[in-house]
């Protein structure tokens, strides 16, 4: 199955294929975003992260399907 992933900010540095923003991988099915972590090498713990599924946010282990778009993205906090 495919799966369209959009990197967003300093995510984009943080894998395998630095600079790009959008990468469309193939996955066997029951594939979760956790496999998606684990191909493209990220390392930022998930808490850290912003998962949004087709629009949603997400969890790391939601299964995917064919024709899924993830964007990743660090979580931003802080400010008054």
């Amino acid at each position: 199955m495919k799966v369209e992933v959009h990197l967003h900010a300093t995510l984009r540095l943080a894998t395998q294929k630095p600079g790009r923003q959008k990468i469309t991988l193939d996955l066997p099915p029951g594939s979760s975003i956790s496999h998606i972590l684990d191909q493209l090498k990220i390392e930022i713990e998930p808490a850290h992260l912003l998962l949004v599924l087709n629009g949603r946010t997400s969890t790391i282990d939601q299964e995917l399907k064919d024709g899924d778009v993830l964007n990743l993205m660090t979580a931003v906090s802080g400010g008054k």
